[in-house]
């Protein structure tokens, strides 16, 4: 359990695993964590990092402190573990835990497509996207930020007021076009420079990056996107089989 990664601050990693020993030892709400000396001895740093790691938590309200006796826990941590087999919403991912699903718009806007957009959605090199951002929470907690964009050509109109939560009920019941599959690439990754300035996140922290481009029913890339998973909430697996 010990920390050995140099690529995130200590105490974002002393964090991580303190959080991961919470949901592994079945810890309940009001039961006490380990005192700081068995953390350090559990994670191999000093009390220092321990400590910051669990200030970290209690402004989360993950945890709290009693003076004299100790740290306890105030909630389980959101864990939402989804496979990558089923081609899901955020939306229906979060429900299906049994949270509720948020959102938080970030901005419609219309961007200039990079060359990879160029290339992977076919689009001739003149052609705008529309790219729409958004933060996802479940239970109000953040849970991914995600970055969708669209070529200009499906729109009559630039939308500024979307209703539906999930991308993939907008573009159904506004473009009848049926999302089927993806080619998803999994990155770790920082946060982009826009989320610091958004959201607030620390450009420490680290996030889960599905980057995805998404084909219709006709086999077409209709949507490319970048949706960065808070790995404190999403956890992803893959079943394999020889």
């Amino acid at each position: 359990m010990k920390i050995k990664e140099k690529n995130v601050s200590l105490s974002q990693k002393a964090k991580a695993k303190i959080l991961d020993f919470i949901n592994k030892s079945g810890l309940q709400p009001n039961e006490l964590l380990p005192s700081e000396a068995n953390l350090m001895k559990m994670l191999g740093v000093s009390r220092y990092t321990v400590r910051e790691a669990l200030a970290l938590l209690e402004q989360e309200r993950i945890v709290y402190k009693i003076q004299g006796k100790g740290t306890y826990l105030n909630k389980r941590p959101l864990q939402i573990e989804s496979g990558l087999e089923r081609l899901e919403s955020v939306t229906l991912t979060i429900e299906k835990f049994g949270h509720e699903p948020g959102t938080k718009w970030i901005g419609i806007e219309i961007k200039t497509p990079t060359e990879e957009m160029i290339e992977k959605l076919g689009i001739p090199r003149d052609e705008k996207v529309v790219t729409f951002k958004r933060l996802r929470t479940a239970n109000g907690n953040v849970a991914a930020y995600c970055v969708d964009s669209m070529p200009i050509s499906y729109f009559k109109s630039i939308p500024y007021d979307i209703k539906d939560q999930s991308m993939f009920s907008y573009l159904e019941n506004e473009f009848g076009i049926f999302v089927e599959s993806a080619v998803s690439y999994i990155l770790p990754t920082t946060p982009t420079q826009e989320m610091i300035e958004e959201l607030g996140v620390s450009e420490e922290s680290m996030y889960i990056l599905l980057h995805q481009i998404h084909y219709d029913r006709e086999g077409r890339a209709v949507l490319y996107s970048l949706d960065y998973f808070n790995p404190e909430v999403f956890k992803f697996k893959i079943n394999r089989i020889r």
